[in-house]
């Protein structure tokens, strides 16, 4: 039991939010002449194929698709779907390297 609050405080350190993720630096971006929507249902529809938690939320200029583990606020990886004129910026933030993600970042380029 003496151990609880270290592996509480342990636990809380490891898990990101999205906001977190996104300061730091992304670790695929782009620019596309796509609509941002498209781009959204693209990434999504791909996620959602084989992850089950994976979100969508409006965003001041766009959207921003994150994948949870399996607790709420534990994100794992986002993009960011920015409208900046006629063009829209793609950002990929992620907080570890395991091989799933690998496929991830493969699927975000590929709606490019």
């Amino acid at each position: 039991m003496r151990f609880l609050p270290l592996i509480t405080f342990l636990f809380l350190i490891a898990c990101s939010t999205p906001y977190d993720l996104k300061k730091t630096d992304p670790k695929i971006t782009y620019v596309t002449s796509k609509p941002a929507n498209d781009v959204k249902k693209c990434i999504l529809d791909k996620w959602r194929l084989h992850l089950t938690n994976v979100h969508e939320e409006e965003i001041s200029e766009g959207y921003m698709v994150r994948f949870n583990d399996t607790l709420e606020n534990a994100t794992v990886a986002i993009v960011t779907i920015e409208s900046m004129g006629p063009e829209v910026n793609v950002n990929y933030y992620h907080r570890t390297n395991r091989i799933k993600l690998e496929r991830l970042e493969e699927e975000v380029k590929a709606c490019k």
